[in-house]
């Protein structure tokens, strides 16, 4: 189990749900709803960041599957 990883996934679900909810209970203007998916993509991006090299470089291993693997000649 990885704790980063759960940290960065419970927040990205957080902010989704936040999200939803502001769009839902009122009308958006163009300019926050970019404000609100910026935000959406920064948390999705320290996740995939994470998966990829978020251990000294390399993938992490608490993903649901691996992302990135070592071609059979290099193992």
């Amino acid at each position: 189990m990885c704790t980063e990883l759960d940290g960065l996934k419970r927040d990205a679900v957080q902010v989704f749900r936040e999200v939803r909810n502001i769009r839902r209970s009122k009308d958006v203007s163009f300019d926050e709803d970019a404000e609100l998916n910026g935000e959406k993509h920064k948390r999705i991006h320290a996740v995939l960041k994470h998966l990829l090299v978020g251990h000294e470089g390399k993938p992490c291993p608490a993903g649901d599957r691996p992302i990135v693997r070592l071609p059979q000649a290099l193992r």
